[in-house]
């Protein structure tokens, strides 16, 4: 019985190991993917959260900024979804600048924390997006 118990206990550990493992191996289009999808929520929180604000929270340029980010975002999520090596690092570098107009617009707003929060969004995704892109 003791043997059983000490077998058991030996493969949970060994199974619970494997399973933590996962999440350290994932690859930089995985986290990028992340990173998009991320992003992509947060710049849509912020355009529903502008709206409400209305004013310069309603101005062309933010929203257009947001509203490029977002598209920029979801075009990358999806192309490194598929795999497409060959078109994955074109996206990466328009993702990049136009999460870095985004942050710059939110940037504007330097007391609101809606707004930072989206501009950190923001730089976080072009930190993994910058190592997929052409422009490295």
């Amino acid at each position: 019985m003791k043997r059983i118990l000490v077998l058991l206990g030996m493969f949970l550990c060994t199974f619970s190991f494997s399973f933590g493992q996962s999440a350290y191996g994932q690859t930089t289009g995985e986290i990028a993917k992340g990173n998009c999808t991320s992003c992509a929520a947060s710049c849509q929180k912020t355009i529903d959260y502008c709206t409400k604000k209305k004013g310069k929270y309603s101005e062309a340029s933010v929203m257009n900024s947001l509203k490029d980010c977002i598209t920029a975002c979801k075009m990358t999520s999806d192309f490194l979804n598929r795999g497409s090596v060959g078109l994955q690092a074109k996206t990466c570098d328009l993702t990049v600048q136009a999460c870095n107009e985004c942050a710059k617009s939110m940037d504007k707003f330097k007391t609101d924390n809606t707004m930072q929060a989206c501009a950190n969004e923001c730089r976080k995704c072009v930190g993994n997006c910058q190592k997929l892109s052409t422009n490295k």
